[in-house]
């Protein structure tokens, strides 16, 4: 399985980062994320929204993810999750 981290932690951050959104399907969930802080800004291709998404699925109070997807004007791309330790989900350790 994917990199996982405990459902009410990843809501309750959510819930105060403005920069983050969650959508909920059931038991599948996306994460969405889209760096519009000062800071960030600059590092923008053509200084336009870049947005990250992550997919998963919650179980068992856990969400586990298994794609992360990032959009921006270069085009869009994807990983899948494998590994509890991947390192595109390194951030979930410091929630």
């Amino acid at each position: 399985m994917g990199p996982s981290i405990e459902a009410d932690k990843l809501k309750a951050y959510i819930g105060q980062n403005n920069s983050y959104w969650l959508e909920q399907d059931g038991d599948r969930i996306e994460v969405h994320f889209s760096p519009e802080f000062p800071e960030a800004m600059s590092h923008l291709p053509d200084g336009r929204s870049v947005e990250h998404i992550m997919y998963g699925e919650e179980k068992g109070g856990r969400i586990y993810f298994h794609l992360f997807k990032t959009i921006s004007s270069f085009g869009e791309t994807s990983s899948e999750l494998q590994d509890e330790d991947d390192p595109i989900m390194e951030w979930l350790k410091y929630i």
